[in-house]
């Protein structure tokens, strides 16, 4: 299989091309093309039509080639600084036109009363003005076309380069003729060729189209080789766990496993009896209950006498299913917890039994992977938001496996454009359902000048006993922001609460501080939690029923949502006040989409949209491709086809070898 972006193989440097000499070849590398493929698929970001068109046909703001006739002399006037304007009336196809050009004080001599001139230019058409971007000498029509080149050449010296490859070499690589067929493509060549030497804008759309394709397929082809390195095939890896004990676990659960939960429990169950190893992404909207999933195979791993580990990004989330764990399992597992603030004899003491297999479940942060970190039996690896830690790092623990099973959890709900990109060589199973007896959380916006009317609804909820969530998200004030920091919060809320009521934790205070201040807020000591966004993940307090957000706008719709999933875990009602005066249309529409719905695969969709792919988890998602065209918010239709395409071919493969 060729590289990804590479068509004609083998490898050429661009320095072999017609007027690419050695300095040419240098100023090529520094934009990052080295050989004839970058060349091929360094795209241009922009075209002209050349083309003269009737004015007539154009609409509102549309840019525009043209010819008309100058009816008066062209007057240049001068502003501050140097800027300057030159106007000029004309008459284009029958319309009497205003045009302007910025700074070209230049041109009032080439535009010559009653001669005629070709010009470019957008289109205001409600005021008949064209503010003119160049006037145009080349002759007859077609696109001129403008690459991504710095300052390294003119676009025209470059697409010069490109024709020498068109010309030069045969493309020897492309997408399978059976797939072209079915989806109507073009050849890899002939798109290309339509997408530098463009004649009209349906040879740009189809090449793009085709381009798009390719990358998608490409990538997923990707996806396909890892996935089948993945799963090597080993007797080893078989966990003939005992079922009749599982089940018998399961029924002493104090509630009934949702449908989904179900579901989601047994493929995970039929990977463990499989001769490959697992490699499963199990997807769960907040408070879907998949800890109890991981839980229950946890066990099942148990009753072979093996070993499973817990890896989560947090302590405060360390903590919080450690205790969970422990409340499910009591004295049916042998549970340990290992963090950085675990002190050196106990770290020790739980190394020891981890090696000698007494522990059957352990749950920790990064500590896990540390090299005097040791298993007797590791079987099944579970990583919470495993987004959150790097390649590396979770290869680390993976390696310490004796059957290499891995399950992902994620609470973040992925859209199933970036699910298939992102994860495409995982199987993934998916919660949607909610627990019987879960209210939906009622979501409201209030401006700062409406905080008051908050603050006694808090103090309602707290007089009956539960608890609140105040979230800022900044600890110390900013210069730059005007944003509410937590300690101006904490303060107001000190005010209104006094100090026996209101706790304050965030990302800064060490982890001790910040476990004693959770402490006393779960045990209800302190009602009032006001924090950092560093209970965003994993913190379960049933009896929390309210979350205010301050600064909502400057959040993000996954993040809110995460923030939300804090309440809402009991059969409650709950209540989620988004406090915020939102100043640009992007702010608005976020407040309006969190207040409307609560289905977080839903709002992650959005998400997707309103912030792009590679923002979408808050980092750069480690694998996350660039591609040059295609856009996964956009075009997952094609990325549908194109994955069915890759695993459609990669069986093909398989069957060959």
């Amino acid at each position: 299989m060729a590289a990804m972006y590479q068509v004609i193989t083998p490898q050429k440097p661009a320095a072999i091309l017609k007027g690419v000499g050695p300095k040419m070849a240098e100023k090529l590398s520094s934009i990052g093309i080295e050989t004839v493929n970058d060349v091929l698929f360094h795209l241009p970001s922009n075209y002209e039509n050349l083309s003269i068109m009737n004015l007539a046909d154009a609409e509102n703001n549309d840019r525009v080639t043209v010819m008309g006739t100058v009816m008066t002399e062209p007057a240049v006037a001068y502003f501050r600084g140097g800027k300057n304007r030159l106007t000029v009336f004309m008459e284009i196809d029958g319309i009497y036109v205003k045009v302007t050009f910025f700074n070209q004080p230049y041109l009032k001599d080439k535009l010559i009363v009653g001669e005629e001139v070709r010009l470019s230019g957008k289109y205001l058409r409600h005021k008949l003005e064209i503010n003119g971007q160049r006037l145009i000498y080349e002759a007859g029509g077609g696109y001129r076309v403008t690459y991504p080149m710095g300052k390294v050449m003119h676009s025209k010296t470059f697409n010069k380069i490109v024709a020498e490859v068109f010309g030069g070499f045969s493309f020897n690589y492309d997408i399978p003729e059976t797939v072209r067929d079915k989806y109507r493509l073009l050849s890899m060549r002939e798109a290309l060729r339509r997408i530098h030497f463009p004649k009209s804008p349906a040879d740009i759309k189809e090449g793009r189209r085709t381009i798009k394709f390719y990358e998608l397929f490409m990538f997923q082809l990707r996806l396909m080789e890892r996935r089948q390195k993945e799963r090597v095939r080993n007797e080893r890896y078989i966990i003939d766990y005992d079922i009749d004990e599982l089940k018998a676990f399961i029924d002493t659960l104090p509630f009934g496993l949702t449908g989904d939960q179900k579901k989601c429990t047994n493929e995970i169950c039929r990977d463990l009896k499989q001769n490959v190893s697992m490699h499963r992404l199990l997807q769960g909207d907040v408070g879907s209950g998949k800890t109890i999933v991981a839980g229950i195979a946890a066990y099942a791993v148990k009753t072979i006498g093996e070993q499973t580990a817990v890896m989560v990004p947090t302590e405060v989330l360390a903590n919080q299913h450690y205790q969970s764990f422990t409340d499910t399992f009591e004295d049916r597992l042998t549970i340990a917890k290992l963090t950085g603030t675990t002190t050196r004899k106990e770290k020790m003491e739980i190394s020891s039994r981890l090696e000698s297999g007494e522990i059957d479940l352990i749950v920790g942060t990064h500590a896990l992977i540390e090299d005097d970190v040791l298993f007797n039996r590791l079987s099944l690896i579970i990583t919470d938001e495993q987004h959150r830690f790097g390649v590396n790092q979770r290869k680390r623990l993976n390696d310490k496996a004796h059957r290499k099973n891995v399950l992902y959890m994620t609470a973040t709900p992925i859209p199933r454009t970036l699910s298939i990109t992102t994860f495409g060589d995982m199987d993934v199973s998916i919660i949607r359902e909610m627990p019987e007896g879960r209210k939906p959380v009622e979501t409201y916006w209030r401006r700062y000048d409406e905080v008051d009317e908050v603050m006694a609804s808090i103090e309602s909820e707290v007089r009956s006993g539960h608890s609140a969530y105040i979230v800022a998200p900044l600890i110390e004030e900013s210069e730059t922001l005007d944003l509410k920091n937590v300690q101006e919060i904490y303060h107001l809320f000190l005010d209104y609460f006094g100090e026996e009521q209101v706790e304050l934790v965030h990302g800064r205070m060490k982890p001790a501080e910040k476990n004693e201040g959770m402490g006393r807020f779960e045990r209800l000591e302190k009602p009032v939690l006001v924090s950092t966004t560093v209970i965003e993940v994993g913190i379960n307090v049933p009896n929390a029923t309210y979350m205010v957000i301050f600064n909502a706008e400057r959040f993000g719709l996954s993040t809110l949502h995460q923030l939300r999933g804090r309440v809402g875990r009991s059969d409650m009602q709950s209540y989620c006040a988004l406090i915020s005066d939102p100043k640009t249309e992007n702010a608005k529409q976020r407040i309006d989409i969190m207040t409307s719905t609560t289905d977080g695969f839903e709002l992650s969709e959005q998400d997707l949209e309103m912030r792009g792919p590679g923002d979408y988890f808050g980092v750069r998602q480690s694998g996350l491709p660039e591609f040059k065209v295609a856009d996964l918010a956009e075009d997952y239709r094609i990325l549908e086809h194109a994955r069915l395409s890759a695993i459609e071919l990669s069986g093909e493969m398989r069957k060959e070898t």
